[in-house]
């Protein structure tokens, strides 16, 4: 089973893998639902705006999903 943690006011998300293996992103805005996946989007930040890109996604049927909003 995958877990995701996603702390809404560091704006970060922790991955932990079936093989206890931990991915942390960071200047996430928001996690979205799509085609049966979470979809993590980051901030890319330019000079003229902020851009959101899909940077990783991981089965809803596989993954725990945890929201916390600890600073």
């Amino acid at each position: 089973m995958i877990t995701l943690t996603f702390n809404t006011s560091n704006k970060t998300v922790i991955i932990t893998d079936e093989k206890n293996m931990q991915h942390t992103f960071d200047h996430i805005p928001t996690v979205q639902v799509r085609d049966g996946y979470y979809e993590v989007m980051q901030t890319i930040q330019n000079t003229s705006s902020d851009t959101k890109v899909p940077i990783c996604r991981v089965p809803i049927s596989q993954t725990l999903m945890f929201i916390t909003n600890e600073i």
